[in-house]
């Protein structure tokens, strides 16, 4: 006989974790430490999943990393990656990233949004974004 618990009861509030010092405890929101998961568009062709995994690394510890490509091996130009914590994810979106010498469009990931629903990933940008973006993309061309 098996007895369900509701995931509302069973999920924790709050989370403590050791600090630096170890006489003392932090208290952290446990949505802080939730896994996010963010869309990366506008990869490269020669872009890889380990590319993804080495670039992302920098900002927390990585569940998960695709380069996603179609059934006969071409690449589809995006790709997902999923970090340990809401924390991290906000980190990663706060500047605009560059992999594989290209500046690519990042957010996070919404489950269950359909290819074409009418959301590209740049339009949840604000225009500080997306002049930070374009004075980079410029930076490219001019070094190419």
């Amino acid at each position: 006989m098996s007895t369900a618990i509701e995931a509302s009861v069973a999920m924790p509030t709050h989370i403590v974790a050791a600090a630096a010092d170890q006489n003392k405890a932090v208290v952290l929101p446990a949505a802080a430490l939730r896994p996010t998961k963010l869309f990366i568009g506008g990869l490269t062709r020669h872009t890889t999943t380990q590319q993804l995994r080495d670039h992302f690394s920098q900002y927390g510890r990585i569940l998960d990393c695709i380069a996603m490509r179609k059934p006969d091996g071409h690449p589809r130009g995006f790709g997902y990656v999923t970090l340990d914590s809401l924390a991290a994810a906000e980190r990663c979106l706060a500047e605009p990233q560059v992999i594989d010498g290209r500046v690519v469009d990042m957010k996070r990931a919404v489950p269950g949004n359909p290819a074409g629903s009418g959301t590209s990933p740049s339009s949840c940008c604000s225009p500080k974004d997306v002049a930070t973006r374009q004075k980079l993309q410029q930076q490219q061309q001019q070094q190419q």
